[in-house]
């Protein structure tokens, strides 16, 4: 009988993730060029909502409020359905039970993301943002996980704390991910972010 086991608890770090899944990062520059900031054009009404949208963050951030539950309703949800993932084709779900079957090592791994997932090849993963002391790159191991585990490939991915936005990748047992978009930064690196998700649904998942 194969042993279950928790996603959560058991690919809580890199480590974890290259000897129990044999996953890998990849040293290729050319793996991962999607999320190199694609040449799209954002209108100014675009440009003006995502502003809003970043001193909304400033406004839990200073107050100390930012936890996975704020980040998701008044950040990541308002920016999917102004992007329009709401829509048919796409569709965001939350709480989708996840199982990943580790044949050599007799091993099945199970899970529940509090997440959004698309397609299930874009999946969307927010993490406990306690007074934004949460590094957004903890949950990578667990988002890249719960990658491996998509019926497509490759499979792209975003984690974030609020603070940080990280894009991942996977594809044929081998992953990477981008630089953290900081939105502490001095320029709106949401206006990236938003590039970076529309590039992949125009790309990767348009019909």
């Amino acid at each position: 009988m194969s042993s279950q086991l928790a996603i959560e608890q058991t690919i809580s770090s890199f480590q974890a993730l290259h000897e129990r899944l044999n996953l890998c990062r990849t040293s290729e520059a050319s793996f991962f060029p999607e999320w190199l900031t694609p040449t799209i054009e954002l209108v100014e009404n675009d440009k003006a909502f995502l502003d809003h949208l970043r001193q909304r963050y400033y406004n839990y951030y200073n107050a100390g409020l930012l936890t996975e539950g704020t980040v998701l309703l008044s950040i990541v949800a308002p920016l999917l359905e102004r992007l329009g993932f709401h829509e048919p084709p796409f569709f965001v779900q939350s709480e989708i039970p996840i199982s990943l079957e580790v044949t050599e090592r007799n091993e099945i791994y199970r899970g529940r993301m509090d997440v959004l997932v698309i397609r299930e090849s874009l999946w969307v993963l927010t993490v406990e943002a306690k007074r934004s002391k949460f590094a957004a790159d903890l949950a990578l191991p667990q988002c890249l996980a719960y990658m491996s585990a998509a019926p497509q490939q490759p499979s792209f991915g975003m984690v974030t704390n609020g603070s940080d936005f990280i894009f991942c990748k996977v594809a044929d047992g081998m992953y990477d991910f981008s630089d953290p978009l900081s939105l502490l930064s001095r320029q709106n690196r949401l206006y990236e972010v938003a590039m970076i998700l529309t590039g992949l649904k125009e790309g990767r998942f348009s019909s």
